[in-house]
């Protein structure tokens, strides 16, 4: 598959995948006959876990330990845990914490609608009180 077709499917520019690759967060990406770069099976579970960990939250730099690490081989399994149990963490307490907020959002909205359905209740009132 070609860089503008991974790009479109993923959602990336084709700016973002070189530098993925320049920086060696992908392995390089095999080339065709005319020297394009041809993208693989193994290239698109690269860029799908890139992303998750991007909307995970972690910043280039930790996706790029955690590969790093990866290329070492198996004896870097329970680091890559770690890094993997840490970003789970730290997503619980962001979900946490939204989980508040969305709590206190609601609770506004209800003293919103209270207050409302209290207004409307003294204007029904006083409109029947002037007939």
């Amino acid at each position: 598959m070609t860089i503008a077709e991974v790009s479109k499917k993923f959602d990336i520019s084709s700016t973002t995948l070189r530098y993925y690759e320049k920086i060696g967060l992908m392995n390089p990406v095999s080339k065709n006959a005319s020297g394009h770069r041809d993208y693989q099976e193994a290239d698109f579970r690269r860029i799908n876990f890139i992303k998750c960990m991007r909307k995970a939250g972690m910043t280039i730099e930790q996706i790029k330990l955690y590969v790093d690490l990866f290329n070492e081989g198996e004896h870097t399994i329970a680091r890559r845990k770690e890094i993997m149990i840490e970003q789970l963490g730290n997503l619980e307490a962001q979900v946490s914490e939204l989980e508040n907020i969305i709590a206190y959002l609601k609770h506004k909205i209800d003293n919103y609608e209270n207050t409302l359905v209290k207004r409307e209740m003294e204007q029904r009132h006083k409109q029947a009180v002037a007939k």
